[in-house]
Formats: C-alpha cells, sequence, structure tokens
C-alpha cells in the first residue's frame, strides 16, 4: 500500500487540488476560502471567551482557562470528525472514478488525509496566533500539537477505511457514524472541565482511547484542567498504526467487494 501511494503521488496533488477547487467554486476567493473559515471561526471563539465574556468568567488570570480549554480541544476535533466523516463516504463519492480508472482506494484516503492537515493544521496556527495577540500565557511546548493531530488524524483514517467499506455494504452505516461522531464529541471534555463530572463519570471518560490526544494538545496549550496522563502515551501510538493496520487489511480483504458494489 506504502507503494502504491507513493507511484500515486501526482494522483494524490490532483485529489487535493481538486478538492479545495470543488469546496467553493465559483466563489471570488476560491481556495482562499478554505483558510478564511478556520481563521474567523478561531477568532469569534478567542474573542467571545477572553474578551465580551471575561468579566463572567473570573478576572484577567482565569479569563484565558475556558478559552484555552475549549478552542485546543476542538481544532483537533474538528480535524478528527472531518476525515472519520469524508472517508466513511469517500468511496460512495468517486464510484465513476473508481470504475472508469485503475485507481488504488488508498490514494482517496490519503488526499482527505492532506487536505484535512492543511485545513486545520491552519487552524491550529491562527489559534497560537490569535491567543498570543489576546494575551494568553502560551510557551514554546505549544507547537508540539502538531504532531499530535497527526496521530490523531492517522487514527482516523483507518478508522475511516473500515468505516468506508462498511457504508457501501450497509448503506445505513454513514447514518450511524454521525450519530457516533456526537456521542464521541460529548464523551470528551472539550466543551466542559473535568473536574466537575462525577467521579464515576469521570473514571468511564478517562477509558475513551481519544482522550489522550485532547487532553495533550489542551495541556500544551496551557490548560490547567486538561487532566492529561502521561500513560496515554502508549494508546497514542498504539491507536493510530492500529486502527490503520485494521483498516488497511480491511481494505484489502474487501477489495473485490468493493468493485463488485460499485
Amino acid at each position: 500500500m506504502l507503494q502504491s501511494i507513493l507511484d500515486s503521488k501526482p494522483l494524490i496533488w490532483m485529489l487535493v487540488k481538486r478538492e479545495f477547487r470543488a469546496r467553493y467554486a465559483g466563489s471570488t476567493l476560491g481556495v482562499l476560502w478554505n483558510l478564511v473559515h478556520p481563521i474567523v471561526l478561531v477568532a469569534i471563539y478567542v474573542l467571545i471567551f477572553s474578551q465580551i465574556m471575561a468579566s463572567k468568567m473570573g478576572g484577567d488570570t482565569s479569563r484565558f482557562t475556558y478559552v484555552i480549554h475549549l478552542t485546543s480541544g476542538i481544532v483537533p476535533w474538528f480535524f478528527f470528525s472531518e476525515i472519520v466523516s469524508r472517508c466513511t463516504m469517500v468511496l460512495m463519492e468517486n464510484a465513476n472514478l473508481l470504475k472508469k480508472m485503475a485507481l488504488p482506494e488508498e490514494v482517496l484516503f490519503v488526499s482527505i488525509f492532506i487536505t484535512s492537515m492543511f485545513v486545520h493544521g491552519v487552524s491550529l496556527i491562527a489559534l497560537i496566533v490569535l491567543l498570543l495577540a489576546a494575551g494568553a500565557p502560551l510557551s514554546p511546548i505549544v507547537l508540539f500539537a502538531f504532531p499530535a493531530m497527526i496521530l490523531l488524524g492517522v487514527a482516523a483514517l483507518g478508522i475511516g477505511m473500515v468505516l468506508s467499506v462498511m457504508t457501501l455494504l450497509i448503506r445505513d452505516v454513514g447514518q450511524f457514524v454521525q450519530i457516533a461522531l456526537q456521542l464521541a464529541f460529548w464523551s470528551l471534555p472539550i466543551v466542559y472541565f473535568p473536574e466537575i463530572l462525577p467521579d464515576k463519570v469521570r473514571s468511564l471518560i478517562a477509558l475513551n482511547p481519544l482522550k489522550g490526544f485532547f487532553s495533550l494538545v489542551q495541556s500544551l496549550f496551557g490548560s490547567p484542567v486538561a487532566g492529561f496522563n502521561p500513560d496515554a502515551y502508549w494508546m497514542m501510538i498504539l491507536l493510530p498504526f492500529g486502527a490503520m493496520m485494521i483498516g488497511i487489511t480491511f481494505l484489502k480483504n474487501h477489495r473485490c467487494e468493493i468493485l463488485d458494489t460499485l
């Protein structure tokens, strides 16, 4: 599969460019909207929670606590959920392309990963710049959030590979994925602090294999309530590569069924 991806670099680049152009085809700014949207979204969060609502959040020292906790968790979540959602439907959406060309299915998934990483990487850069401009006390270790997001994206890619094949075989899977993503979002301490939860609920949330990724990014941004457990490093390594191995195997074993179904 790796060799197939390396041999298909021009095709992957074409798919990435097609994706960027297709998102805002016909608009004046075109590809630039891919930069404008994440920057505006992050700016709104920072402005509302660090400035407008600062007086409701306990003074100058704590006014960044919630905005950092929320934004540093929600940017990786948008990245993860976009990859899973788009990978789930990618084989169906590109059925004509797969039938007409001898196209390795894996290049479709790689193009989604690259596109999403670019868009949400810009969001992460915008978040860092805006927080610094607002006066948030960030340290250089915040840059380690980028490799953490890459590992999270690899995990999402493996999950998406499995779900894409399942969606071809059982069309209702796509609807279940959207529900599952909503449940997963609220099972992670992104919009709330872990410390407000009952002990039993907090213990259950700690079992979520995705929690370590989000807690680490939040901690790197300086959230004092992220509660990152160093033991989660093992899961952050095993989950991405385990998910990718399962996804690749699932895709390979069902390759004939994919073509027949399409």
